[in-house]
């Protein structure tokens, strides 16, 4: 097995077809959330363009260097995805904490959200899934992520004392809160 990590190219037809393969009512989801639309995907460097023309996917690499995306599009990092796939963030918190930066009309948007959960939580389930989900980790910097989210909650937890301090001093905590 080589080295280099898998193209986005090779991610998204590698989970596409065993989710198809697996729960195909779930990929034809897929397919009518995304309709007849042409989106733009990055991962970190790798670029793509996805879209179904008779309910075939085509999953075309862009280059590294293309300009602005056209819309709909939408653009993450391989930390983000692995914590999404450890539970360690949800969907919308990626999104608020723009970890997933996701661009189009709200329509689109909304539907490339519907995407990415019914592809998280199948990776939850389904074993090719999982199994492509684990291979995906241990691309990653596993403890790097903890570490991160070790000072996340940290940070957290500094906020939440912060705002409890001042609750306080101005007399807006209930007696034992």
């Amino acid at each position: 097995m080589s080295s280099k990590p898998r193209h986005l190219r090779d991610w998204i037809v590698a989970l596409y077809a065993a989710l198809e393969k697996a729960e195909p009512h779930r990929a034809e989801a897929i397919r009518k959330l995304a309709g007849a639309q042409t989106s733009r995907m990055v991962l970190d460097e790798d670029r793509v363009t996805v879209r179904f023309v008779a309910d075939a996917l085509q999953v075309r690499r862009m280059r590294a260097g293309t300009a602005q995306l056209k819309s709909p599009n939408g653009t993450t990092d391989r930390q983000a995805v692995t914590a999404l796939l450890l539970g360690y963030m949800e969907i919308s918190e990626a999104i608020s904490q723009d970890h997933i930066r996701l661009r189009g009309t709200a329509d689109e948007v909304m539907a490339i959200c519907a995407i990415i959960e019914v592809l998280v939580d199948a990776s939850t389930r389904v074993p090719a899934l999982q199994q492509l989900a684990a291979e995906f980790l241990e691309t990653t910097g596993r403890e790097t992520l903890r570490a991160r989210r070790r000072a996340r909650v940290a940070q957290l937890r500094a906020l939440a004392e912060k705002e409890r301090g001042l609750l306080a001093r101005e007399g807006l905590l209930r007696a034992g809160g």
